[in-house]
């Protein structure tokens, strides 16, 4: 009977004890309800999953949750929540989810975007910085050859405009990437640096990201090229963690680039009274007789909020790379509000398309409209979108200032000779689909423009550009 009471009596002691653990404990953040054992599996989009997570916010939320086979994905569709976990409490978000297949099984564990963060992730971060972590920086080191690569690439353009998109792709591998054999994973990281070592012996060096940090002599070679590695795939779009290709990094990168590029031609196709309005910028500041430069940068206000715009309009990354949480983390936001709990090892995806069209934020968010960026009397500007479109904390993205500088010399240049329109076949007007392509890297969808020289003089113009 003793030993009866005892066993009954630890039981209780057992549950009391484990029912108030879960009182002290907070929930989740809020999210539907999930399956036993798969939990929200059915609630994963395949497809666009910026769509449905901005669904998922106005249901439950600008923070909310969703847990599949016991894995905690927490989806942050607010700015403010995203700058407060990934920025204020970065310590505790900066690391990256492990991914066996792409990391230890495919020898990719040491590209940064997977490297969890400490010195590692910080050493190469300050490479990237070091280069062009600013626009004076990236002019002297590698001014001439961004301005050359875009002149070839109008010449390109004039020559066969009905390429235009292979055209905008070919000219953003050529910044980054040039032609070497079979691929293969860690036999490419390491031959391009040979290479660049090679050209280095013999004099015969272009301006490169590799070649500066080689030249210094003081860094770590397995830095310099992982970080070269990195580059290529960001900016060219042709290697990344889901398709390779036979490249070889020799050059810098813009990153992202020719996605934000075909958007913009789109966008012009679309907006042809945003088109005029930068044409008329471009006009009065440069001229008809020479090329805008990247010394007219601050001189053209319209043309600069045109690149904000497109950065805001059509996100690359729409739903950015996701964040791991080191360890429980309980969240209260703001004074009086229901703690949640963001447990250790939960991935933690911000929303970057909902919040760079967040109507509270930005006035009809689906419209293409660069004014919104420039401040008028009584009405202030609204939110440079490179405040988000780029990534939060201690992994933002370290080609901001290179993307941007890339973006506002094609635009400006492709502007300032070019018209652009919608596609006709037939004499019947082709619509240019408004949709992107689901992908962690995102492009518009494929459509068809119009690409003419603006008039004789601005052809002309385009063939001297480069001999």
């Amino acid at each position: 009977m003793d030993s009866r009471w005892t066993l009954i009596m630890t039981i209780a002691a057992i549950t009391f004890a484990y029912s108030f653990r879960r009182r002290r404990t907070p929930p989740l953040p809020l999210g539907p309800r999930g399956l036993p054992i798969v939990g929200n599996i059915l609630d994963v989009p395949t497809s666009q999953p910026w769509l449905k997570f901005a669904k998922l916010g106005e249901i439950w939320g600008e923070i909310s949750s969703l847990t599949v086979l016991g894995q905690t994905m927490i989806i942050v569709n607010s700015l403010e929540v995203a700058e407060d976990l990934l920025e204020t409490h970065g310590v505790n978000f900066s690391d990256r989810p492990v991914l066996p297949m792409a990391g230890e099984l495919m020898g990719f564990d040491n590209i940064v975007t997977l490297v969890q963060y400490g010195d590692r992730v910080k050493r190469e971060r300050k490479l990237y910085h070091q280069l062009f972590g600013n626009s004076t920086s990236i002019i002297s080191r590698f001014g001439p050859l961004l301005t050359s690569e875009v002149h070839k690439f109008l010449q390109s353009l004039l020559g066969k405009p009905e390429e235009a998109l292979k055209l905008i792709e070919r000219m953003t591998g050529a910044i980054t990437v040039m032609d070497t054999g079979p691929f293969s994973q860690q036999a490419t990281v390491d031959t391009s640096c040979e290479h660049v070592k090679e050209q280095l012996a013999a004099g015969n060096i272009e301006p490169s990201f590799t070649a500066s940090l080689l030249e210094e002599g003081s860094h770590e070679e397995y830095l310099i090229k992982w970080a070269a590695f990195v580059i290529q795939g960001g900016g060219a779009d042709t290697v990344c963690l889901h398709s390779f290709v036979p490249r070889r990094f020799v050059n810098i990168p813009p990153t992202k680039s020719s996605a934000q590029i075909k958007a913009f031609f789109r966008a012009m196709s679309l907006y042809p009274e945003v088109q005029a309005a930068a044409q008329k910028d471009i006009d009065a500041v440069v001229g008809t007789d020479r090329l805008p430069d990247i010394s007219d940068r601050g001189r053209l206000p319209y043309v600069n909020a045109l690149c904000k715009e497109i950065l805001r309009y059509h996100v690359s990354v729409p739903t950015g790379f996701a964040h791991r949480a080191r360890a429980d983390f309980i969240y209260e936001r703001g004074e009086g509000a229901t703690p949640m709990l963001i447990p250790k090892d939960s991935f933690v995806i911000p929303n970057i398309w909902k919040m760079t069209h967040d109507p509270a934020r930005y006035t009809n968010p689906m419209v293409f409209d660069p004014a919104r960026f420039i401040e008028k009397t009584g009405k202030a500007a609204e939110l440079d979108p490179t405040r988000i479109s780029f990534g939060f904390g201690r992994r933002i993205c370290p080609g901001k200032v290179l993307a941007e500088t890339i973006l506002f010399l094609t635009c400006s240049a492709v502007l300032s000779v070019f018209n652009i329109s919608k596609a006709r076949e037939n004499g019947i007007i082709i619509e240019p689909p408004l949709g992107q392509t689901t992908g962690t890297m995102s492009h518009p969808l494929p459509f068809k423009c119009s690409v003419e020289p603006r008039n004789d003089r601005a052809a002309a113009l385009i063939r001297s550009a480069y001999p």
